[in-house]
């Protein structure tokens, strides 16, 4: 028999197209604990989530939080506290429930949340007259003020994001709004499995 010769099989290896390499996205984030002026860190996209919508909210949504986080200067600033302030700025006296309503957010999350401004004393809780198992909340002077501050950076918050998105704006408001109104409707139904059916009708 005769034997390959080692050039021919060294020749083919020359010859043999790379491998195709893995063309990993990554994606900008900074630690909470770091200052303003360091520098994000360059993180890869976990693999198969590079074409999903909801990770990329999730990431975009947190960006937000921790951009408005170092510019208030307050690490334990919580997610919808500039909202909440605001609605109850122009309705003092919701109850926690009407509340809910306006913010969008469920009665359970939303408790936490309320005792968490009522304990840096942002805000009063006050017993209905007409019902004594409900209350209504309303700002206090320190929450009018931490509003108002919060007002200044959410707008210079709204100014950079205007920035980075440029003419695009109009396009993903319309994008999340679409995002909004679909989520909002029931989830269609699955058809039902005909496979199954007709292994039953067999048996």
């Amino acid at each position: 028999m005769l034997k390959p010769d080692k050039r021919t099989r060294r020749d083919d290896k020359a010859i043999r197209p790379p491998r195709a390499q893995d063309k990993r996205q990554t994606v900008s984030v900074r630690s909470p604990r770091a200052g303003a002026s360091a520098p994000p860190e360059e993180l890869s996209v976990p693999p198969g989530f590079s074409d999903l919508i909801g990770y990329f909210l999730r990431i975009a949504q947190e960006a937000s939080f921790q951009a408005l986080r170092q510019a208030a200067g307050k690490a334990d600033l919580k997610p919808g506290w500039y909202t909440i302030l605001s609605i109850l700025s122009a309705n003092p006296g919701l109850t926690p429930t009407e509340l809910s309503r306006l913010c969008g957010r469920d009665r359970s999350t939303l408790t936490a949340t309320l005792h968490g401004l009522d304990s840096r004393g942002l805000i009063a809780r006050r017993r209905k007259d007409r019902d004594q198992r409900s209350y209504g909340v309303k700002l206090t002077a320190s929450g009018e003020a931490m509003l108002r501050r919060l007002r200044v950076i959410a707008h210079a918050h709204d100014a950079r994001l205007d920035a980075i998105v440029g003419r695009d704006k109009p396009a993903l408001l319309a994008l999340l709004r679409r995002l909004v109104d679909g989520l909002a409707a029931p989830a269609p139904q699955r058809p039902p499995n005909r496979r199954i059916g007709k292994r039953a009708k067999t048996r």
